[in-house]
């Protein structure tokens, strides 16, 4: 159960006190879903403050055309997001996402949704294959340093702004009418990295349903090279071959589930050597990934490459 403290006049900190208990239950998750990456998008269409979205913002501008200026008054009148949206988390680690229309009429509330929607449509839809397969690169740097190192270090490296010094995690207090301090007890907290999330971390609370983990979310900035893989044209199934040739294609469909070298080399026909190669290709264009065990690398397909071997774009429901 959550324990908060109402903020102090003029605190800019908030503060989230953990037991042992609490970093048992804290999860990593890959990514809130279209839905918050859609209204974090929108309010960074607004701000031109790095050159790593320039592409996807001339994308967008392209696409919405004339209703350009409307979304970006819907992108003002939106803000701030985190006290728009609600976020929790159930038992199996799927965060709801409700939009919070409290004092808001009904009809004024069915055109926010439509908007939205059409903003994912046009904005975000068209790459949610690369943001998705993104986001599940950090999740993964976020375990590896996690399995290796620990919590320690893994508090102490999410971002500039969250400070860690333990029990005490801190970070910027961004959210009006929030606690300054919040005491998990036992609840455990939800770690979520986020491509259009800008600037500062946020952290929401389940204000209904104390006992259920609060959810932190931080900016993921891409580096320019990111950027420019992000922001191609996302390829379709049937320029898959076209894209990596025929190979490397058969490779990534014999991964549809993991298997190793060797059963990649006889279900496609080739040798081992030469499935090696092709494995390492589509490892480093974030296609697949590989666990080496004492005897054998296992690869698997990545979520951007059954995006691109099943065209998949993320499904978008907002309550």
């Amino acid at each position: 159960m959550l324990t908060n403290e109402l903020p102090r006049t003029g605190s800019r900190t908030q503060e989230i006190h953990f037991t042992f208990e609490d970093l048992a239950h804290t999860r990593i998750l890959t990514t809130l879903g279209p839905v918050p990456e859609t209204l974090f998008a929108l309010d960074l269409l607004q701000h031109n403050i790095s050159d790593a979205f320039i592409g996807w913002r001339k994308e967008a501008r392209t696409r919405l055309g004339k209703r350009l200026g409307d979304l970006l008054t819907l992108a003002r009148d939106l803000s701030p997001v985190a006290n728009l949206v609600t976020l929790t988390r159930s038992s199996s680690d799927h965060v709801k996402i409700e939009l919070n229309t409290l004092g808001i009429k009904k009809s004024r509330s069915h055109q926010l949704r439509d908007s939205i929607h059409e903003f994912y449509e046009s904005a975000i839809r068209y790459f949610w294959p690369q943001v998705h397969g993104y986001l599940e690169t950090e999740r993964e740097s976020a375990g590896r340093i996690l399995f290796t190192a620990g919590f320690d270090r893994l508090l102490g490296t999410l971002h500039r702004q969250i400070q860690w010094t333990s029990p005490v995690l801190t970070l910027p207090h961004t959210s009006p009418g929030t606690p300054s301090r919040v005491t998990l007890n036992g609840s455990g907290i939800i770690i979520v990295p986020s491509l259009f999330l800008f600037g500062q971390p946020r952290l929401f609370l389940n204000r209904a349903n104390t006992a259920k983990p609060p959810i932190l979310v931080y900016p993921v900035p891409p580096s320019p090279a990111a950027a420019s893989v992000l922001w191609a044209a996302a390829p379709t199934e049937q320029s898959l071959a076209a894209l990596v040739g025929n190979t490397r294609a058969a490779v990534l469909r014999s991964l549809t589930d993991s298997r190793t070298t060797t059963e990649i080399a006889k279900r496609v026909g080739i040798s081992a050597g030469s499935a090696s190669q092709h494995a390492t290709v589509l490892r480093n264009a974030g296609l697949i990934t590989t666990h080496r065990t004492r005897t054998a690398a296992i690869h698997t397909m990545t979520p951007l490459g059954l995006s691109l071997f099943k065209g998949k774009w993320g499904s978008f429901s907002l309550s």
